[in-house]
């Protein structure tokens, strides 16, 4: 920690000397009012009684590296992000605990982009196919909230994409870096009258830290939006993306890391795991202002993914998946004097074909299983804001219709067809009052339901085929006290103390006699008590300051495996310290400056608690400068990552067998570019 606080308070000094002599003559830049629209009724983030983190992007995004959403969330108390450097696993996200299970992509939290859910109706998210340089602002709900969005909605995170153009302009990046890092993008904008274009392409590839763990990605995203009348508008988005190599070196167990952190696991090299994947989405949303009182809004959108993997088994280790996942979704809002009501519907439907043959090391052999898994989703909602005085009330209430099926097309070893319905009410309620003009305390409570994933429930540990029937829906309630404001509209403050108790959380283990495959349990209950701080400090026209710092006792409370009985025990894969600090700074000559020091505290890798992860300090840095000429800005920037060369784990293989819980993280690296823009 020392060590840190020394190479934060010189940078802090160098970037000081920078601006001396300016500061006293440019006057302090103001904080502007945030409204937050993921809450479904659009509010400001002072009035609503919840714990919101906002991100707006700004035009210095472009100098990130941009290979993951990370980059952009880690500012963010309450939510922890893994596995940013394993392409094959994709990044994995936890919010309050919620997503901490996951084998690989986002569980527990619902995604949205653009208006369209990202998520799939049985839980199951990832962020590959969206491109991180059109990122135009993100807000993240922290809790549960399926009142709002139904299931795996432990948390929200909302993304919009940059969709206004005020003139024609293309932007232009390119960039290199460490272990054959390489990203170009290309983004267009045009307009006219009624109607704006926005077009964009990216190519992104990587060696990879580790063996075996390089990728290659190409994103295309087109969004348009026509302004039908002064009523009516209409927007519409197309999206493809092709990833044909995403390499999985695998974890480690501490014994390996310490004898060659860059090394792969050795079965991973023999079953030459990885992925391939091919993605598709079309979407179109609507929204009619019927009147002063009324609006109606509406989405429709069809997504289909091709994902083709090799795992570091023979039986069932090579997956072929096809999946078609389709949704609508229609609300009316009306609102009079201080009362904001909405009601609404979202359907999804999601058609998984999923088979598997044996991994002859590497080659396709005979085929295992052959599966139709279906999940059908109907969820209707109703939700209420209020304001009399300095109060601000919040409600809703929604339930949810989930039906899945698995229909078995493998009969040689017997037919294990079958269906679940697993339903839910979810009521949420909040309050807040503002106890002078700029700060304000809320009260709320709220409940989530959290389904098994298609592709957990066809994880059966006694072998057969077929859905694990013994897995039940995971269930939440949370109780949260906050206090938000501002000080002088340059300060701006949040403060979270919640607590969630939830019951049959779903837990990941692995068996002795099925080495390498991921399978879930439910635990009784678990007690989750934390306290999330955040704050913001533009203490100068060039200066911002941000802090952000998160607090988590998790436990369980009743918990009993064949292995043990685990009560009291730490929840693994989640620290119980997480902070970060951010300085950016930027002068009126084109400099700009910036610093992120994340600081990750110790966690634990299985329910037992007998294994240790060791917490770290990250501090990256990027800078860069701007050239103008006539219409065209030139901007060169470098960055650095992992400054202080530290050896630390980037994702824990939570309750892996065998001891490998480790995938270590990348050294000292550093990358370079330019963008310019016409």
């Amino acid at each position: 920690m020392k060590k840190i606080l020394r190479y934060s308070f010189g940078i802090c000094m160098f970037m000081a000397q920078m601006s001396y002599g300016q500061t006293d003559s440019i006057p302090s830049q103001k904080l502007d009012t945030i409204f937050i629209q993921s809450s479904r009724i659009n509010s400001t983030l002072k009035k609503l009684p919840a714990s919101v983190s906002v991100y707006q992007a700004t035009p210095d995004d472009a100098t990130r590296q941009q290979l993951s959403l990370q980059e952009f969330t880690q500012q963010s108390p309450g939510l922890f992000a893994q596995n940013t450097n394993n392409f094959a696993q994709d990044l994995r996200i936890s919010i309050r605990g919620f997503g901490a299970r996951a084998a690989f992509g986002i569980r527990g939290i619902k995604l949205i982009v653009d208006g369209i859910p990202e998520t799939t109706p049985d839980g199951q998210g990832q962020l590959d196919n969206l491109t991180l340089g059109i990122i135009d602002r993100i807000e993240i709900i922290k809790g549960p909230s399926s009142s709002l969005y139904g299931n795996a909605s432990g948390g929200v995170i909302d993304i919009q994409t940059i969709d206004k153009v005020e003139k024609p302009f293309s932007n232009w990046k390119g960039s290199v870096g460490s272990y054959g890092f390489q990203n170009f993008q290309a983004t267009g904008g045009i307009n006219s009258e009624n109607a704006t274009y926005i077009f964009h392409g990216n190519y992104v590839a990587s060696d990879g830290y580790r063996d075996q763990s390089g990728f290659k990605q190409v994103n295309t995203n087109f969004k348009a939006k026509f302004d039908i009348s002064d009523r009516l508008t209409i927007k519409a988005l197309l999206n493809y993306s092709d990833s044909p190599e995403a390499d999985d070196p695998g974890s480690l167990t501490l014994e390996a890391v310490q004898e060659n952190r860059r090394q792969a696991r050795d079965r991973n090299i023999l079953f030459e795991t990885g992925e391939a994947i091919r993605q598709f989405k079309v979407g179109i949303s609507t929204t009619w202002t019927k009147n002063k009182f009324t609006t109606v809004d509406g989405y429709l959108f069809y997504n289909n993914r091709q994902f083709d993997g090799k795992l570091p088994f023979e039986f069932g280790g090579i997956v072929d998946l096809g999946r078609d996942y389709l949704g609508q979704g229609a609300s009316i809002t009306y609102s009079k004097g201080r009362n904001t009501v909405k009601a609404g519907y979202d359907f999804g439907y999601q058609n998984d074909n999923r088979q598997r043959f044996r991994n002859l090391e590497g080659t396709q052999g005979d085929q295992t299983l052959d599966q139709k898994e279906r999940f059908t989703n109907v969820g209707v909602y109703v939700t209420d804001h209020f304001a009399i005085d300095q109060w601000y009330f919040t409600g809703g209430i929604r339930f949810d219709y989930n039906k899945l099926t698995a229909d078995d097309a493998f009969l040689s070893n017997g037919d294990d067809s079958g269906d679940i319905t697993l339903n839910a009410v979810n009521p949420s309620i909040g309050v807040n009052y503002a106890f002078a003009k700029a700060h304000s305390v809320y009260t709320n409570f709220s409940t989530s339901f959290e389904t098994p994933a298609l592709s957990e429930l066809s994880a059966n540990p006694n072998g057969d085929q077929g859905f694990n029937e013994d897995l039940e829906a995971q269930k939440a309630s949370n109780y949260e006290v906050g206090f938000k404001g501002q000080f002088a509209n340059r300060f701006r403050y949040q403060i979270a103390f919640f607590r969630i108790d939830t019951r049959d959380d779903l837990v990941p283990f692995e068996l002795e006699a099925f080495p390498d495959r991921t399978f879930f349990r439910n635990a009784g209950r678990t007690e989750r008590n934390g306290v999330e701080v955040e704050g913001i400090y533009a203490f100068a026209k060039a200066w911002t300051i941000s802090a952000a710092y998160t607090y988590s006792d998790f436990t369980y409370d009743d918990f009993t495996t064949p292995n043990g009985t685990f009560d009291g025990n730490v929840l693994p894969g989640i620290p119980e310290h997480l902070g970060n600090i951010g300085i950016q700074y930027r002068s009126e000559k084109g400099f700009y400056a910036g610093i992120q020091v994340n600081i990750v505290g110790l966690q634990y890798a299985n329910d037992s608690n007998d294994t240790e992860v060791e917490g770290y300090e990250n501090i990256s840095l990027r800078g860069g400068y701007d050239f103008n000429y006539k219409n065209v800005t030139i901007q060169p920037y470098i960055g650095v990552n992992n400054l202080l060369d530290q050896e630390y784990t980037d994702n824990v293989r939570i309750n892996a067998f065998g001891g490998r819980f480790f995938e270590p993280a990348p050294g000292f690296n550093g990358y370079g570019g330019v963008v310019i823009k016409i």
